[in-house]
């Protein structure tokens, strides 16, 4: 949270951050405990222009969320549509599902996600956003995954 709150700016980032890890503290002592959860999930969009500080933010929250043992490791794994989308039928789930499976017990970071919606009919991106849910929903306590890209893009994503 140092590292954060360092940051020059970005008052709401901030705090939604806080809240957030706040959030997925009481959930994870709660479970310790025998508890039920709130169900919450650590999955993320990080929405903003170029040099807000997204990758970075992203960065910070996933050394933030193994310090407090949100998540098992400290891995954080950057990819983009280019590491994700493969030229050739079936290729893409396979290409998508080693890069999820990299980033398994850590973060993994969807820089520009908005482009694996962006193809035409005959694009492998919806194939590597079909196996990312699946993945996201089998791991869900074992692996945060941030979304990032433009605003406007992002919505319609």
């Amino acid at each position: 949270m140092v590292q954060l709150n360092e940051m020059i700016g970005l008052p709401v980032v901030k705090n939604e951050v806080e809240e957030f890890v706040a959030m997925a503290e009481m959930n994870k002592r709660r479970e310790d405990q025998g508890l039920a959860n709130t169900g919450m999930t650590l999955h993320s969009l990080f929405l903003g222009n170029p040099g807000t500080g997204k990758t970075t933010v992203a960065r910070i929250v996933g050394k933030i969320l193994y310090q407090k043992g949100i998540v098992a490791s400290d891995k954080f794994v950057e990819t983009s549509r280019t590491d994700l989308v493969a030229g050739y039928v079936g290729q893409t789930a396979i290409k998508t599902r080693e890069k999820l499976e990299e980033a398994l017990g850590g973060v993994l970071f969807i820089d520009e996600a908005y482009t694996l919606a962006n193809g035409s009919d005959n694009d492998f991106g919806s194939e590597a956003i079909n196996e990312i849910l699946k993945f996201m929903e089998d791991h869900r306590d074992d692996l945060v995954i941030i979304f990032a890209g433009y605003t406007d893009n992002m919505t319609d994503f």
